[in-house]
């Protein structure tokens, strides 16, 4: 069966009618691909573990009866190993809606077992207690929701690679891992398949904040040594833009006096008297100066210019 859906359709005809909507699970080209790849994988692992077991066989067995041992281990491990593959679009598919069927698994099995070893009006109180402990208790309804939003985000990120990320020909999708609740949102790890970069990411975080109904979204490496491993924090909410009590507040005495401090004069302006006086010596007192320096400072008199005026010019 090429693919998998939900609902009937119903075809329009004369303007009369709907069409009926159809819920895909697994597309063709992926079921295709899982199809080939485990009749490729069946082969290779027949091939090397019938040889490996038929050489082992050898040495406890004749090898004519070696032989089917090989072919007969080969088979049961490269049919399982073909199983998996074709079904791990089942798999994955299982695990999108895992936290889902675990919660529903666990309601309805406790429900069952309540109601096999007590009173009903027990077990009925028992969930109405819960119910309204996760409803009223401030600390459980903050963090029930937040569970919430985490069921949810990794179901929107999973529309929004199916919509706007590119594929391959096979139609391969990131796998999407457990979300988890952060201060400002949710954080969600993800395994990126080949073809996919960080930067492609990045291009799209406006469109994913919009589809999962966030303010904001960023994009980090989980991994330093892998970059197929990335980090989507989805935030909703500024934890910095609030109040923080701190108890420190609470420890300082109530009677201190308020500390004075001098404030020091600012000048308006410029007091002539502050200025330091400059050298008024005539340029001519001054010592030579020889190549930009000044002579060095010994005890002979330094040399005065001649008296003939004809000399100047040298």
């Amino acid at each position: 069966m090429s693919k998998r859906t939900f609902g009937t359709h119903h075809h329009n005809r004369g303007g009369h009618g709907r069409r009926g909507s159809s819920v895909t699970v697994i597309q063709t080209n992926v079921h295709y691909s899982y199809l080939r790849t485990a009749k490729i994988t069946f082969y290779v692992v027949l091939a090397v573990v019938g040889i490996f077991a038929a050489v082992i066989s050898t040495y406890y067995l004749p090898p004519l009866a070696a032989v089917p041992i090989g072919l007969a281990a080969g088979t049961l491990i490269g049919g399982l190993a073909a199983a998996f593959i074709t079904v791990w679009p089942v798999l994955r598919a299982i695990w999108w809606w895992l936290p889902e069927i675990i919660l529903v698994s666990l309601l309805i099995g406790g429900w069952a077992y309540l109601q096999e070893h007590t009173n009903p009006l027990i077990t009925g109180a028992a969930y109405a207690s819960v119910i309204a402990s996760c409803g009223l208790v401030p600390a459980c309804r903050r963090y029930t929701i937040a569970l919430v939003w985490c069921l949810i985000v990794r179901h929107r990120l999973r529309a929004c690679f199916a919509t706007f990320l590119p594929t391959d020909r096979h139609g391969h999708l990131p796998f999407i891992g457990l979300a988890k609740p952060i201060p400002v949102g949710e954080r969600v790890w993800v395994w990126l398949r080949p073809g996919l970069s960080l930067d492609q990411i990045e291009s799209q975080l406006g469109r994913i904040a919009v589809a999962c109904w966030a303010a904001s979204v960023t994009v980090t490496k989980a991994r330093t040594s892998n970059a197929a491993a990335i980090y989507l924090d989805i935030k909703r909410r500024d934890v910095l833009g609030g109040l923080v009590g701190s108890p420190l507040t609470e420890e300082l005495p109530a009677d201190v006096p308020a500390i004075t401090r001098p404030v020091a004069p600012v000048p308006a302006q410029l007091d002539l008297a502050d200025v330091p006086d400059t050298d008024d010596t005539a340029p001519s007192e001054r010592p030579a100066r020889k190549n930009g320096r000044s002579p060095a400072a010994t005890g002979a008199a330094a040399k005065t210019a001649p008296e003939d005026p004809d000399l100047d010019w040298i």
